[in-house]
């Protein structure tokens, strides 16, 4: 990917540009600006390699290019990273119209890192072979799994006994109904400060993701919502194949202490909306 130059005696307009940090990426977000922009070149580094120079744009750190004022960094730590970009637009002919400041931002620290596992399904270490019917297994579905999908932290193992994918009423292979997973789990006392439950994805359906209900001991929680605008997903294509849809998606929520009890406790997803959606991994994790 060649650099955009930049021509002599050619003014080069500011880009305003905006970096929020999430979980495991960052969003980049600026003006167009509406000076014959063709594309946009993404530049980012390490905000411990910045030092009190000015970051230049340089082959070594590009990472990637676009053509609409959005762009964002994935696959970043779950422990939290900081990192510096710089935006520089480009007409069709490759010439800089416009450059934005240096801006800063940091990835979210996960609760799989700061938090104590009290039950989880998975490693939280971005692959998810370890889970039942992975990748093309899934087609075996209503067979392996009749009643979906019912675990018991402690005694079930993943790789027989969580799917990989968990199915929505969109899709023919699954019987075009709802799917409810429950995750089983026994705490010795109720906890006095609030759990968080992560949810991490490897994949989701690009397009009808959708939501799925939750709830913890029947009491309903906000739904999960699996669809991410600023991925870009496009297409009406009910059909996509698992390994070929939006990417991973990280989704990590409290769940409330005055919902938990002593003994056993009951976490159930219901996708009730959509299209599949294929774990990474699941976990509840106490606070400190």
């Amino acid at each position: 990917m060649a650099l955009a130059q930049q021509p002599r005696g050619r003014r080069s307009y500011a880009l305003p540009a905006r970096a929020t940090g999430d979980l495991c990426r960052v969003h980049l977000t600026w003006e167009d600006p509406g000076r014959q922009a063709a594309s946009y070149f993404v530049h980012g580094q390490p905000h411990h390699l910045s030092g009190p120079q000015r970051m230049r744009p340089t082959s070594l750190n590009l990472l990637g290019q676009t053509g609409e004022p959005v762009f964002v960094h994935s696959g970043l730590h779950p422990a939290g990273e900081a990192w510096d970009y710089l935006v520089v637009a480009v007409d069709d002919r490759g010439e800089v119209c416009a450059t934005s400041d240096v801006v800063g931002a940091a990835s979210s620290v996960s609760v799989s890192v700061s938090g104590r596992p009290v039950a989880t399904v998975g490693s939280f270490e971005g692959r998810s072979h370890g889970r039942a019917l992975a990748r093309f297994g899934y087609v075996r579905y209503q067979s392996t799994f009749p009643a979906d999908v019912d675990f018991t932290h402690g005694r079930d193992e993943p790789s027989t006994a969580w799917s990989w994918l968990q199915p929505g009423p969109d899709d023919a292979w699954a019987g075009r109904r709802t799917h409810r997973f429950r995750l089983r789990f026994d705490l010795d006392h109720a906890p006095r400060e609030d759990l968080d439950l992560a949810v991490w994805l490897a994949d989701r359906h690009p397009t009808r993701a959708a939501t799925a209900g939750l709830s913890i001991n029947g009491e309903r929680l906000e739904p999960l919502l699996f669809v991410d605008q600023a991925d870009g997903a496009g297409g009406a294509d009910h059909q996509v194949a698992p390994g070929h849809g939006a990417g991973p998606a990280y989704l990590e929520r409290a769940v409330p202490a005055t919902a938990l009890r002593p003994g056993e406790n009951v976490l159930e997803i219901v996708k009730d909306q959509g299209s599949w959606i294929a774990y990474d991994a699941l976990g509840l994790f106490a606070r400190g």
